[in-house]
């Protein structure tokens, strides 16, 4: 289809969709200034630019709509723009607020959670959807000081985005005057698929499409996600590390955990899809980790390796250990192969050599002194570490790593670890409860959840995480059942546990790179299909990925196949923590 067919069709398309929502009275006029009006926005776009944004209003919506259409040509025409997306936002509510509350509420509000348009014209000439003021940085904070309105970052995006830009924004000419906050109903159209695709405009999932089975979804973002990954390895297996999605700024840093952990979710995610390219790139991530990073040390009787990281003062973290294990445990899992079964067994004698007399790790040491230099830097290496030994435990069955991840665990139960609630740990005892059943290991990891869950089911970042600590808790009920030891389910509640689940492999497609909300960016194409972290600027990391691939491949293998069969996802009330969309 060419793009002018595809234009042509996609707003004959629009046209009829929300023809059909004015009808059965969904969409309505909204009052502006005593006056009822329809307020529409056309985003258009591709992989290449940061989507072009035009606006009309009309008493008539199908005359705004067809005025969008003209434009649309208009683009294609003069400006050769080869449209991928199309969007339509229609204002359904607007809220007269004086500029001073605007500021006020914009310094109250959490970085990148703003979810409203703003205009601050009763006309809508100079307003901005919300995924255009998060897509380009106009709400900041400089200097720690609140964040307010950015007139550098509004101006920049004015003269990308308007034609006749003429006068740029100046805060101080809008004091003492009204805006307008609003929310739009929004539909989406991928050239690919040429479907309208219905999004929310909840509080908290204002603009991501709305599904109707979460099975179906999460297998579609484990296959999308997995192949993002896949494409940042390059060709010396070294990652691209991430973006800051707004300006398309490179992250310059490096993290060898990371790369190994990343390394690890890509292997989860071939499992399921089963594309050899993937394993391929699994492999040359593992050949870049074993030339660029690991070294060894000789041992009085056996060869000990450690994973240097030399981005970061050459730090050996035990952290990297572990998860440079977890990668060549599960590379060797998928393919069932033995390929890489020595070297895992050196950096597992590694972190042998980092364990204190207590029970507890040394967490930093220095290369190549090999001197302490930090005890304890962060929870999660310790999780890490003994998930990594029963994980190599079940390769080779040497009795070894087993027994020491006992020591860690009476450790670990003695000083209240639980309290942490970290999913690696989450992780470890459930894999431990599989070849040691006990009681105590159960109580522990049942409580590492429990005192979460709460905060869980609520909290309004997407925090991937939390879904793989609750799956991995999730697991451990079911084994519970298995070995008709019900009596430990008083340590959870279990029902409030599966509906936490389900709401944050829900929740957690609102940090998602859907085309919809990637096309606001600078470079789409550089981030679409990748898990991002809101309030980290939209920072797509290939750790960040992996924490969200890893939980939905644990929640696709372990917890929909559980899902009563006429189970549909809705994110209305839910996702906004009862707030109705």
């Amino acid at each position: 289809m060419t793009s002018l067919s595809y234009i042509n069709n996609v707003f004959n398309d629009f046209a009829n969709h929300f023809q059909g929502k004015i009808e059965r009275k969904e969409l309505k006029k909204v009052e502006i200034e005593n006056e009822l009006t329809y307020i529409v926005f056309l985003s258009i776009g591709n992989p290449t630019i940061r989507a072009r944004v035009f606006k009309e209003t009309s008493p008539n919506f199908l005359q705004a709509l067809q005025n969008l259409h003209r434009k649309a040509i208009e683009l294609f025409r003069k400006h050769h723009l080869d449209p991928k997306w199309i969007k339509i936002d229609v204002v359904s509510e607007a809220e007269k607020i004086s500029f001073d509350q605007l500021e006020n509420l914009i310094a109250k509000t959490r970085r990148n959670y703003f979810r409203y348009g703003i205009s601050f014209d009763p006309e809508f000439r100079l307003a901005f959807l919300e995924q255009e003021l998060n897509g380009n940085a106009m709400l900041r904070s400089l200097n720690k000081s609140p964040i307010q309105l950015n007139e550098k970052n509004i101006n920049h995006y004015l003269k990308y985005n308007v034609s006749n830009f003429r006068f740029p924004f100046v805060k101080n000419r809008y004091r003492n005057k009204q805006v307008f906050l609003f929310k739009t109903v929004s539909s989406f159209s991928d050239r690919e698929n040429q479907e309208i695709v219905d999004l929310y405009h909840g509080d908290l999932s204002n603009g991501i499409r709305k599904i109707d089975n979460i099975e179906t979804e999460s297998r579609h973002l484990i296959k999308k996600a997995t192949y993002f990954l896949m494409n940042q390895v390059q060709d010396d297996g070294k990652f691209i590390y991430g973006y800051f999605s707004a300006f398309a700024k490179r992250i310059g840093t490096y993290n060898i955990l990371r790369h190994s952990s990343s390394l690890y979710s890509m292997a989860e995610g071939y499992e399921l899809i089963q594309d050899e390219k993937i394993i391929k790139a699994v492999e040359k991530g593992i050949e870049y980790l074993i030339r660029e990073a690991i070294v060894f040390k000789e041992g009085p009787e056996e060869e000990i390796a450690f994973v240097v990281d030399h981005a970061n003062e050459k730090e050996i973290k035990l952290g990297s250990n572990a998860t440079a294990i977890l990668a060549l445990t599960k590379y060797m899992e998928v393919t069932r192969s033995n390929k890489y079964l020595q070297l895992a067994q050196a950096l597992a004698r590694g972190i042998l050599q980092m364990k204190t007399p207590s029970g507890g790790f040394m967490h930093v040491l220095t290369y190549p002194t090999y001197e302490i230099k930090d005890l304890h830097r962060i929870i999660y290496y310790e999780g890490e570490a003994i998930f990594s030994l029963l994980r190599l435990y079940a390769m080779d069955q040497q009795d070894r790593w087993l027994d020491e991840v006992k020591k860690s665990f009476d450790y670990f139960i003695e000083n209240d670890y639980w309290k942490h609630h970290d999913h690696w740990l989450s992780y470890a005892t459930n894999e431990l409860t599989i070849y040691e059943p006990e009681d105590k290991y159960f109580i522990f990891g049942l409580k590492n959840c429990q005192e979460k869950l709460e905060f869980i089911y609520h909290r309004d970042t997407t925090f991937p995480t939390f879904l793989e600590l609750t799956m991995a808790t999730y697991k451990m009920t079911n084994k519970i059942k298995e070995l008709q030891k019900d009596y430990l389910l008083d340590y959870i509640d279990e029902e409030f546990l599966k509906a936490t689940i389900d709401h944050r492999a829900e929740y957690q497609r609102v940090g998602f790179f859907y085309p919809e909300l990637a096309m606001y960016m600078k470079e789409p194409g550089l981030i679409e299909n990748g898990f991002f972290i809101r309030h980290h600027s939209f920072r797509v990391r290939i750790d960040d990925v992996e924490h969200y691939l890893s939980g939905y491949c644990q929640y696709v293998q372990y917890r929909t196949p559980m899902l009563p069969t006429h189970y549909h996802t809705s994110l209305i009330g839910v996702i906004n923590n009862g707030i109705s969309e």
